[in-house]
């Protein structure tokens, strides 16, 4: 051990003086601000505390960041950060696995000359997550192949179901015009959970649902989805769900367009 805490000892040496300038974390935020790099430190831990941010996992120690403005790539022994406005995002390689889902690849890219390129690591399942939070498309490489993950296939079908219901004309453009869904906070809330199933004797049937609408219909399927035996996908079609803020029970014909919302004029 005596060996290893001399290196650590040595490594800190080197960094420390002058308020950690020389920090491999420090020199990346100089490259945005080579006055004073602890304004953009300041920056990246304030958004890094908002609720909003999106944390990605993959293993038990890597995380990616996403908060407003940066990408932060967290590894056990290094931080990589890049401003999302000044990067490029590239799928390059994916691994395949019949039990687990897929992993992509990504390459980010900063334009700053600068500021090296890293990798981040995502489960297929996150990918349009993590497309949604950056604001723009990902590139994918041409020898990559991306695998529609389960996930991905069933807010498909769950949105094709609820674009052929009759559309909720309860709110009007204006009462929605500056909301966002309380799920993705990118998309507007496009769904109404209205009860419209009949009910039945021989199962607990779906109650009133009385909450303005706050979601959109991908973040509700992604809901949905999350509340069903995750061992029996045949079934998630014909079950139950509970709405996410007032737990009472809708199934899927209860789920319905908004009036004027993109959903409604596929139908």
């Amino acid at each position: 051990m005596l060996p290893i805490a001399c290196s650590l000892e040595i490594v800190v040496v080197k960094w420390k003086p002058n308020n950690w300038a020389k920090h491999p974390l420090s020199i990346i935020l100089s490259r945005y601000n080579s006055v004073d790099w602890t304004l953009i430190a300041q920056n990246i831990s304030t958004e890094y505390q908002c609720l909003q941010k999106l944390t990605l996992a993959y293993g038990t120690i890597n995380r990616t960041v996403v908060t407003e403005n940066w990408i932060i790539s967290i590894k056990p022994y290094r931080v990589y950060v890049s401003k999302k406005s000044e990067s490029s995002f590239l799928v390059y390689s994916s691994d395949n696995h019949d039990s687990t889902p897929d992993v992509y690849n990504n390459q980010v890219i900063p334009i700053r000359s600068q500021i090296k390129w890293f990798i981040v690591r995502i489960r297929s399942e996150d990918f349009k997550t993590l497309e949604e939070h950056i604001g723009h498309p990902i590139q994918i490489a041409d020898n990559v192949k991306l695998q529609r993950s389960r996930t991905e296939r069933f807010i498909e079908l769950f949105c094709d179901q609820v674009s052929q219901k009759p559309v909720h004309n309860g709110y009007s453009s204006a009462e929605l015009e500056d909301d966002v869904c309380a799920g993705c906070l990118v998309n507007p809330p496009d769904v109404k959970l209205t009860k419209c199933c009949e009910n039945s004797n021989d199962i607990v049937n779906c109650t009133s649902c009385q909450c303005r609408p706050m979601w959109c219909v991908d973040c509700m399927a992604k809901w949905y989805e999350s509340r069903q035996p995750q061992n029996d996908t045949t079934i998630w079609l014909s079950s139950k769900c509970t709405c996410p803020l007032c737990r009472q029970l809708f199934c899927i014909l209860d789920v319905c367009p908004l009036e004027n919302s993109d959903l409604a004029k596929t139908n």
